[in-house]
């Protein structure tokens, strides 16, 4: 309890002495300049700012940091005792939530090896403070002793990754066991279905309820397999379908004779339609033995999330659920796991904000409420939480639902509700729902929701266990995004029909019904659950064929009629385009029709028939979730055309090539904003790119001009996805902005959050979020002309084909190149050499030289191939405008900071170098000397994309948007000595923005760079 509640009060890096001190550690406070210890650039970088000695044991010595980026800086600071062989421990504070990150180093094979580990610092689960209290030095113990044993602590970190390696291999492992079906993809779906079910078994025998034992599993199967029986046979399929999903009286002798149960229900434990069709997966013993081995044995489970140490708890299937995805599949699907804490506070944001936007609470009062447990008190009025309603529209593991169902029992609970274990049931019945694409991810959602409420319940009498619920009715297999009556409406131009009246209540009542029924009546309730949802469909069927067949009419009509000559006036090949897909959307709802008469139900998922109750009164007061982050290039063609009919944000960004295709996140924001409710909130986290990418221009300015952005909070953690994402917390409600409403730039209480005016993000571009160098660039926008006012960023050379054109060694025929990774700040190094086959006006040659064409004739097939080759030589290289102007200034696409340099006539940038063509070298020369200047570079990096380890994309929207100063001809020639000098005089230039004080220190803090 002292540990929790010194961890709730840590505020400062003060604050850990005392911490350290309750640990067993000697207090000590002793300044420790940053730059002389961690180095000015690694300092810099990290945007450590103060750090100090704060405690020791021997010559162990805990350093606290103070940083922008805590992880970094920590890791930093142990890689600098590593390097002396210090024995220490570095921390540093996050916000964001509110987090204590802890690193040291143990010596490894080759070589030092950081381990970090994070600590919430508010709910801190019972393994965190577990860790926590393994960092306690022993009485007698030394320095190194003490330091060996906190590397293994923080290494203990590694059980997740531990475990979802091992499932991960004994998942494709008895997938490759299976003989049938024939297809991979569903022997995988089998297997996986299999293992989910010994999961969520190993979690419940952990709390004694099957037979009393805790190790049941294994036990049986020693049992069997030791008399030479088959365990899946005996004992898992007949536990499964037999036992657990039957009341005890109703059990065969079989089932009973496997001890004492509980009955469970639950779709868990009845066969899936895979598995009606093709049977379940069955395995031998020597198959059974490898997975309880290799995996289930392995790992001590614990039903309680909240729990230590090394055990594995249900928090961590979400991070099963992304280690069994094939990378590719990954990248495909954009699934992404996201840490707990951060669902939280994610969570919490959008409950704040629904509670004063729909349900009319002060911002003090719904803070007090989320995060102090203080409801309302008259003369607040307390909302009725049992009618909020809250979706996830890409459920994944089913982390957000989580999230939300702790929160909403623990408001509910402070209100005076009760018992915790009934509200979390109530809550599930009536305020949570999902929708995800895939099987897998809906059955692990479902799983992760029963797992919750089975973890608080200490029964130990099973005859008292309540049944799981069934939740058919409210995590839901579909398409969020594009169901075909929603593209129908789009096509035809019309909004949603009103929903309403006694189909819709018949819908809400099979769903209520169907909750808690178990045996027969639940069969029954299903039925009828799938009949409310296919009258329903069937009278939204009618209305959206209609609809098209009105708009194709008119298509038609408008095409037949005549001109003043009397000549028919054609359709355009836009309304041509148009008329197809109207045509096609309706052969596909005529078929969905047709399947609707011969089977019954709904035949695919949209919201106006499985959530019609919900979308009648409004729609959903909170969608919150981590939507697929998928780029515009993976998206199927047929897809993209769809989401550009649907969604009016989600337009391609002018120019050419997938760059400028919308990220799916984008549809996902405004689906998410039409799902809810008038009042209602979108709480997300979506990439950060959506703050500064020109495809996301039109998404920006619709969320500043008619929501209310609660928060734009970049997430500095993204090294715990276990991914290189870079994150952004999206928080907006579904009204009309007053021009009063200020953004929260981080998250926690909002009164403590960094804030912006939302009019500062009306004024298009990109978002620029830290508050004074928001108002310092846009001052420089409003004051000065950009760069593209002037000039126009170009890419460097693309071959298509590196490894023919690109070589080692000079030539004739040769000239010397370079890539982004050769441009520094003044200098282009080439390291490679380009095979030349244009002429100096920039046209491919005619004939190539002997030596090139030694070089290129084996080739030209395949240069022939190249994406970008439309006609004329095979050898020609593309975008070679840069290569041939006289002057230029070029830097690399991607880098820690805006590096420019100007190269030597003959040097051609690549396709990794963007550069800007000059007609006088004094202009290269200038513009070389602005961009290396701390203040442009600053300015760059604020509307830079993020990118792995700290590097930034300069694109040429990027350096398109950079101001230009009014510099007369005597002010840009000395810009130009500069550059020829090869040095920037920052004081000077900061003079030509008129920069004061006040904003130097501004941009320094928001976009520091290592210089």
């Amino acid at each position: 309890m002292v540990l929790r509640e010194l961890l709730a009060r840590t505020e400062q890096i003060d604050d850990l002495r005392h911490l350290f001190g309750a640990l067993g550690f000697h207090a000590a406070w002793e300044h420790v300049p940053p730059g002389p210890w961690l180095g000015p650039a690694h300092a810099e970088a990290t945007g450590v700012v103060r750090a100090a000695l704060v405690a020791h044991h021997d010559s162990f010595r805990v350093f606290a940091l103070e940083a922008r980026d805590p992880e970094g800086a920590v890791r930093v600071a142990a890689r600098r005792l590593a390097a002396q062989v210090e024995r220490g421990l570095a921390c540093a504070l996050g916000v964001g939530p509110r987090r204590l990150v802890c690193a040291s180093w143990r010596a490894a094979a080759r070589g030092p090896a950081v381990r970090v580990a994070t600590i919430p610092l508010e709910r801190p689960s019972g393994g965190s403070l577990a860790m926590l209290e393994r960092l306690s030095p022993l009485p007698g113990e030394t320095s190194l002793a003490l330091s060996l044993r906190i590397g293994e602590a923080l290494a203990s970190e590694g059980v997740t990754p531990r475990f979802f390696k091992a499932f991960r291999a004994t998942l494709e492992r008895l997938t490759d066991r299976l003989a049938a079906p024939r297809s991979r993809t569903e022997r995988h779906a089998l297997a996986l279905t299999a293992l989910t079910r010994v999961l969520f078994l190993y979690f419940v025998q952990a709390k004694g309820w099957l037979d009393g034992d805790r190790r049941y599993l294994i036990h049986r199967f020693d049992e069997t397999a030791g008399a030479r029986r088959h365990f899946q046979g005996e004992v898992f399929d007949p536990l499964c379908f037999g036992a657990l999903n039957h009341p005890a009286a109703e059990r065969s002798g079989a089932a009973r004779a496997l001890g004492e149960l509980p009955f469970l229900n639950g779709g868990l434990f009845e066969p899936t339609a895979l598995e009606r069709r093709h049977g379940a997966a069955r395995w031998s013993n020597a198959d059974w033995r490898d997975a309880f081995d290799q995996v289930f044995e392995r790992f001590h489970f614990s039903a309680r999330e909240a729990e230590g140490g090394d055990a594995i708890a249900p928090d961590m299937l979400g991070r099963v659920f992304e280690g069994v995805m094939d990378p590719a599949e990954r990248r495909a699907s954009g699934s992404y796991y996201t840490p707990a804490a951060l669902v939280r506070e994610i969570v919490r944001a959008g409950l704040a904000a629904a509670l004063v936007h729909r349900f009319g609470l002060t911002r003090g009062a719904a803070e007090r409420w989320i995060h102090a447990g203080e409801p309302p008190e008259p003369p607040e009025p307390r909302p009725d939480l049992r009618v909020l309603a809250v979706l996830d529209p890409a459920v994944g593991s089913g982390a957000f639902l989580l999230g939300a169902l702790e929160e909403l029992t623990r408001l509910r609970c402070s209100g005076g509700e009760g018992p915790a274990g009934a509200v979390r049931r109530d809550v599930l019945d009536h305020s949570l729902f999902g929708v995800d694409l895939k099987l897998t991810a809906v059955r692990l959602a479902e799983l992760r929701l029963w797992l919750a409420l089975v973890a608080d319940q200490d029964e130990t009498n099973l005859a008292r266990i309540a049944p799981l619920p069934n939740l058919d009715g409210h995590v839901r297999q579909g398409d969020a995004l594009l169901d075909p009556l929603a593209l129908a409406r789009a096509l035809g131009g019309t909004t949603a029909p009103a929903l309403q009246g006694a189909a819709v209540e018949r819908l809400t009542a099979a769903r209520r019904a169907l909750f808690s029924l178990t045996g027969p009546a639940k069969r029954r309730a299903l039925s009828e659950l799938a009949r409310a949802e296919g009258a329903l469909a069937r009278d939204l069927f009618a209305a959206a064929v209609a609809t098209l067949e009105r708009r194709a009419a008119e298509l038609v009509a408008r095409g037949k009629d005549r001109d003043l000559f009397g000549r028919r006036r054609g359709l355009t090949s836009e309304e041509r385009a148009l008329l197809r897909r109207l045509r096609a959307s309706r052969r596909d709802l005529r078929a969905a029709a047709r399947r609707h008469i011969h089977e019954g139900g709904a035949p695919f998922f949209a919201f106006e028939s499985h959530f019609a109750d919900i979308l009648a009164r409004g729609g959903f007061d909170l969608v919150a979730g981590n939507p697929p982050w998928v780029r515009g290039e993976r998206v199927p063609a047929q897809v993209r055309e769809a989401l550009a009919t649907r969604y009016a944000t989600w337009r391609p960004a002018p120019g050419r090539g997938f760059a400028h295709l919308p990220d799916l996140a984008v549809a996902f924001v405004e689906r998410a904003l039409e799902l809810a409710a008038p009042g209602g909130t979108a709480a997300l986290l979506v990439p950060v790119k959506l703050a500064s990418t020109g495809y996301a221009e039109p998404l920006r300015q619709r969320l500043a001009a008619s929501t209310r952005l609660e928060r734009v909070a970049p997430v500095p953690a993204a090294g715990s996805f276990g991914a290189a994402v870079y994150p952004m917390v999206l928080v907006a409600a579904r009204l009309e902005p007053t021009g009063r409403e200020r953004v929260a730039t981080t998250l926690g209480p909002r009164s403590a959050a960094t804030t912006l005016p939302q009019r500062a993000l009306a004024a298009g571009g990109p978002w620029i979020l830290g508050h004074a160098a928001t108002t310092v660039a846009r001052r420089l926008r409003a004051a000065f002309p950009t760069v593209g006012d002037r000039w126009s960023p170009q890419l460097g050379v693309k071959t298509g084909a590196d490894d023919v054109f690109l070589v080692s060694q000079p030539g004739a025929a040769t000239r010397p190149a370079v890539r982004g990774r050769d441009v520094r700040p003044w200098r282009a190094t080439p390291q490679l050499h380009l095979l030349w086959t244009h002429s100096p006006n920039g046209r491919p040659l005619a004939r190539l030289s002997p030596e090139l064409a030694r070089a290129l004739d084996p080739h030209l097939e395949r240069l022939r191939r190249r994406s970008d080759y439309r006609a004329g030589p095979a050898w020609q290289v593309f975008r070679t405008a840069l290569a041939n102007a006289p002057h230029r200034v070029i830097w690399p696409d991607l880098a820690q900071r805006l590096a420019a340099a100007v190269p030597a006539g003959e040097v051609v940038p690549l396709n990794t170098v963007y550069g800007i063509a000059t007609r006088a070298p004094d202009d290269a020369y200038a513009l070389a000397a602005l961009f290396n200047s701390r203040w442009l570079t600053a300015l760059a990096r604020l509307s830079a994309d993020p990118a792995r380890g700290g590097f930034r994309r300069f694109n040429a929207r990027v350096v398109r948007g950079l101001p230009l100063p009014h510099a007369d001809a005597a002010a840009w020639h000395a810009l130009a000595d500069q550059g020829r000098r090869s040095a920037a005089d920052d004081d000077t230039i900061a003079d030509l923005y008129e920069l004061d004080a006040a904003d130097r220190r501004a941009l320094d803090a928001a976009a520091a760079d290592p210089f």
